[in-house]
């Protein structure tokens, strides 16, 4: 039973980031990345 509770959380985490990765693939497609980190003030 353990084994198959191993498989599906690894499939939901596979699943998320693969979903996470497209969303900001799409988002750099747009020009519009708001979860990109904000430049840095050049010195």
């Amino acid at each position: 039973m353990g084994k198959l509770i191993a498989g599906l959380m690894a499939l939901a985490l596979a699943l998320s980031s693969a979903t996470a990765v497209a969303c900001s693939a799409e988002k750099a497609k747009d020009g519009k990345s708001e979860m990109s980190t904000p430049a840095q003030p050049k010195n």
